[in-house]
């Protein structure tokens, strides 16, 4: 089509778009809730996953061990630290350092209220855990009961941070069902680890004081991490160890086992799925408003169709003038809903201490998507012109 005629459809589709304003208005309203939802649900989930790979993010080595029955940070198993050792058997293996983890009841600080926190201990000599916090406060860690509260942790442990800056440190009692005499810790620093939607709080401890805390055996390991010499291949040592691991054992690379807690989450949880249907949903609506809208617009106006049809405008032109129309009209809600987004993205962020981040690339995703729905919707909605002859208009 030449680009006189382009041009024409343009100021057509302009036109039509914003000539009846309630009708503007509400498919303004309609599309922008739309993106609105599929934004706040894509930003939920991708929450979700990154909050749950947040301590295998910061693992300090190339290698993971854990028993194969492992599924998730939910419930990790444990295995004995014998059966690390025996990695360093292999001649690409340079260090190994052993993590275990621990939900630790305690008394909220401030109004002593009880509640559960993921304590990660860890041997200081070997950290397994790469966070500049550790090597700020190692003299400190190795005295037994000190351990290092995380600020983005949920208010239900009371204002930690606040008596750590006032005091220097924060005592905290521990909340064991049964026990008269509850033993306390000394948080004597802060690190910034992050909650996830599962564990809303975290302890950074010695792995002795883990072991007095959640009074289980110090040989008990729920994950192994492996550090490889420089020039191993990461997967072909992985093979190698596996091989020379019983069954009872899985190896992981790091961002397997990455990408082995997130596909946790979205194929055996219901929150997977749940999201991933919120943004079907928004598209959907959004979808069907913009059609609706369309379909509205064209029928309106199938008598000047009729006349322009009859002077020797081809079918090529009223389809560009429906997709412009359907652009026009996601091109006005896209900035709408992504200001909408970024308010709401900031508010859920505050409230659960997540990292809900409205990034370019998802902005950028969506728009493409919902200029892709726009196109297919408009197309649909241009139909109606090239089944009806130009005598049957007028």
């Amino acid at each position: 089509m030449k680009r006189d005629l382009f041009e024409f459809a343009a100021l057509i589709a302009l036109q039509q778009s914003f000539r009846k304003l309630r009708r503007s208005i509400a498919a303004f309203c309609g599309i922008t809730g739309g993106i609105l939802m599929v934004l706040v649900q894509l930003g939920f989930q991708s929450a979700l996953y990154d909050s749950a790979v947040r301590l295998h993010q910061i693992l300090n080595g190339d290698l993971v061990l854990v028993p194969a029955e492992f599924r998730s940070l939910l419930g990790p198993p444990w295995f004995s630290y014998d059966q690390l050792i025996a990695a360093m058997a292999h001649r690409d293996v340079a260090s190994v350092a052993p993590l275990q983890m621990a939900l630790v009841p305690l008394r909220n600080i401030d109004n002593r209220s009880r509640e559960s926190i993921l304590t990660i201990g860890i041997d200081l000599d070997a950290p397994a855990i790469n966070l500049a916090a550790i090597n700020a406060n190692i003299v400190d860690l190795r005295i037994p009961g000190n351990v290092l509260f995380d600020v983005k942790s949920q208010p239900f442990y009371g204002d930690v941070p606040a008596h750590i800056r006032r005091d220097g440190r924060a005592i905290i009692e521990l909340a064991y069902d049964g026990d008269l005499l509850q033993p306390t810790v000394t948080a004597v620093g802060t690190h910034a680890l992050g909650g996830t939607i599962v564990f809303p709080g975290t302890l950074l401890a010695s792995a002795h004081t883990l072991t007095s805390l959640s009074r289980l055996p110090v040989d008990r390991l729920n994950m192994g991490i492996i550090g490889l010499k420089p020039g191993a291949n990461p997967e072909q040592v992985r093979n190698d160890l596996a091989a020379m691991f019983p069954p009872e054992l899985r190896v992981f690379t790091k961002a397997g086992f990455v990408a082995h807690e997130k596909t946790y989450w979205k194929t055996e949880t219901p929150i997977g799925f749940l999201f991933d249907f919120g943004a079907i949903i928004g598209f959907f609506i959004s979808g069907i408003y913009t059609y609706q809208v369309l379909y509205q617009i064209v029928e309106e106006n199938l008598p000047q169709y009729a006349l322009l049809k009859s002077m020797g405008y081809p079918n090529e032109f009223f389809v560009v003038l429906v997709i412009t129309t359907a652009a026009i009209l996601a091109a006005t809600a896209l900035p709408a809903a992504v200001v909408l987004g970024a308010v709401v993205y900031a508010l859920c962020a505050k409230a659960t201490m997540l990292d809900v981040e409205l990034t370019g690339l998802r902005v950028a995703a969506v728009s493409a998507m919902m200029i892709g729905l726009s196109v297919a919707s408009a197309l649909l909605a241009s139909r109606r012109l090239s089944r009806i002859e130009p005598a049957s208009l007028l």
